[in-house]
């Protein structure tokens, strides 16, 4: 983004050969955590020249970035601007696209963009990981003069002795299922979800992540019987966590 910078590509890994896949519907999928633009503080960056970190740069850097993949699916998350950006850059270059907001005043979300001609979309669900919280049988609280920021921390939420409060993260994500264009039709589910950050609130980020794995059983199973099909299941995003992590 800058003349004296070098753009670091992603390292791309093959998969170990799994047997014959020379007759198999082949597709491109990236999934991206491209970083909310309300996030982007020079602070942060200080090894950044402040002109990169600015929207308009920034903007047209992440959409270069994503049209370089040339991939049949973009799984994002962090995605703001999506209406008034993203939406109409990327659907010039040929892909359509679904999108989840985050709750309260969070201006960022998760999106999948995807391809026509690789793939219908035939069903998609919205998943709000504050229905946790709600699903709690507990004494009601009020909540309604709570203020929120736009930046995660844990006085946004007050007391995290609350158990509702202390699952109300505001995050989201996608459930899509897609009919490939392939002479069998083959049906793919795709989730795509942005896990809570906060390493010190490990088990808001398991309860997160069972929630989702239920979501798609259940997303999997009501698909299989409208279609009469056997999906595969592809689940995607920025899980906020790394192996060994004591949340998975």
């Amino acid at each position: 983004m800058s003349g004296s910078s070098r753009q670091i590509s992603p390292k791309f890994i093959s998969l170990e050969d799994g047997g014959d896949i020379t007759r198999c519907y082949k597709f491109r999928l990236v999934s991206y955590n491209i970083l909310a633009q309300v996030y982007v503080k020079s602070s942060n960056f200080p090894g950044s020249p402040s002109s990169c970190l600015k929207w308009k740069v920034r903007s047209q850097a992440i959409l270069t970035a994503l049209k370089s993949f040339n991939a049949d699916f973009l799984c994002i998350q962090e995605l703001d601007e999506y209406d008034s950006f993203y939406k109409s850059n990327l659907e010039s270059t040929g892909y359509s696209g679904i999108y989840i907001q985050r709750n309260g005043q969070k201006r960022d979300g998760c999106g999948i963009f995807y391809k026509p001609n690789c793939a219908k979309l035939v069903s998609m669900e919205e998943i709000y990981y504050n229905d946790l919280a709600n699903s709690l049988n507990l004494e009601s609280t009020d909540t309604s003069e709570r203020e929120f920021s736009d930046k995660d921390n844990h006085s946004d939420h007050g007391d995290l002795n609350d158990p509702r409060i202390r699952l109300t993260r505001d995050c989201v994500g996608l459930l899509a299922a897609f009919k490939l264009n392939d002479p069998s039709h083959h049906v793919v589910i795709m989730a795509n979800t942005h896990i809570y950050w906060d390493p010190e609130l490990i088990d808001v980020k398991l309860a997160q992540v069972k929630y989702l794995i239920r979501r798609v059983a259940q997303f999997k199973e009501a698909i299989s019987d409208k279609y009469g099909c056997s999906p595969s299941v592809i689940i995607a995003g920025d899980f906020n966590s790394t192996p060994g992590d004591k949340s998975f």
